[in-house]
C-alpha cells in the first residue's frame, strides 16, 4: 500500500513538473511590449499558455548579460522564447517558428514563401521606423535625443511610411481583393505582425497615418483583426502593455 502511495506521488509530481515545462517562457525588457508583442499576439490569438521571465531590470542583466545568463543554444539579445531544449532569439524567426508549429502559416508552398518575404519586409519596416526616433544614437532612449532626431522622424514619415504602407496595401488587396486575409482565408502569422505594425505605426506616427487615406484596404484590416474575440480581450486585459508612442513599441 505504502509502494502505491509512494508511486502515486511520484506521478503527481512528474506530472507537475511536465505541466510546468510545457509552458512557453518569454524573455523581454519588462514594462514594455515592444518586439515581444509579436510574439505575445501568437501566444493570445491561440490560447497558448506562456510565462513572462523577466520581471525587473535586474532580471534582464542576469539572463542576457551575466555569467549566470541563459544556457543552451547562444542568443543575443531580447527577446527570447524557451520551452525545453528550443531557444530561440529574433523577433521574425520566432514568429515564423511559433507560425508553422501551430498552424498559422499559408496552406500552399508558394504563399508560404510570400509569408516569409511579407514577413521580412514588415520588420524592415518597423527596424526604419525605430531608428528615425534613436538618429544620433541607436540605442540611446529616445528621450535623450528628442530635438536631435525630429529630422529622422519628419524624413521617415513623409518618404518611408507612403513607401511601405502602399507597398501592404497592394499585397493585401492582391488575395481576395484585401477584404479578408493576406494569404488564402485563413489567419496566419504575418497576418498578426501586419496588425501589430499598422498599430505601431499609428501610435508613433498619428499624423502620417491619419493622412494615410491611400491605405483603406489597410485600416479597415487593422479593425477586424482588433476585433477578434481573444485579441480584443487581451487589448483589454492586464496582460497588455500599451505602446509607449514612439520608436515603434
Amino acid at each position: 500500500m505504502f509502494s502505491k502511495i509512494k508511486d502515486l506521488h511520484q506521478t503527481i509530481r512528474m506530472t507537475d513538473e511536465a505541466a510546468q515545462t510545457d509552458v512557453w517562457e518569454l524573455f523581454y525588457h519588462a514594462g514594455i511590449n515592444g518586439r515581444s508583442a509579436y510574439i505575445r499576439l501568437i501566444f493570445e490569438e491561440l490560447g497558448i499558455p506562456y510565462k513572462d521571465m523577466i520581471k525587473c531590470r535586474e532580471d534582464t542583466m542576469k539572463y542576457f548579460y551575466s555569467k549566470d545568463k541563459l544556457t543552451g543554444f547562444p542568443v543575443l539579445f531580447p527577446p527570447v522564447i524557451r520551452k525545453g531544449d528550443i531557444q530561440l532569439g529574433q523577433t521574425s524567426v520566432i514568429c515564423k517558428y511559433l507560425g508553422e508549429k501551430y498552424g498559422l502559416v499559408p496552406d500552399n508552398e508558394q504563399d508560404k514563401w510570400r509569408a516569409d518575404m511579407i514577413n521580412t519586409e514588415l520588420h524592415d519596416y518597423l527596424a526604419q521606423g525605430r531608428l528615425a526616433f534613436h538618429g544620433i544614437h541607436p540605442t540611446a532612449s529616445y528621450f535623450t535625443q528628442v530635438e536631435e532626431t525630429k529630422p529622422y522622424i519628419e524624413r521617415f514619415a513623409g518618404e518611408r511610411i507612403p513607401k511601405y504602407l502602399s507597398y501592404f496595401e497592394s499585397v493585401l488587396k492582391y488575395n481576395n481583393g484585401g477584404k479578408g486575409f493576406l494569404f488564402g482565408d485563413k489567419l496566419t502569422y504575418v497576418d498578426l505582425t501586419l496588425f501589430w505594425v499598422l498599430k505601431a505605426t499609428e501610435a508613433s506616427y498619428p499624423d502620417a497615418w491619419k493622412c494615410a487615406d491611400f491605405c483603406p484596404l489597410l485600416k479597415s484590416f487593422r479593425d477586424r483583426i482588433e476585433r477578434r474575440p481573444n485579441i480584443a480581450a487581451y487589448l483589454n486585459s492586464d496582460r497588455f502593455v500599451p505602446l509607449e508612442n514612439n520608436s515603434m513599441m
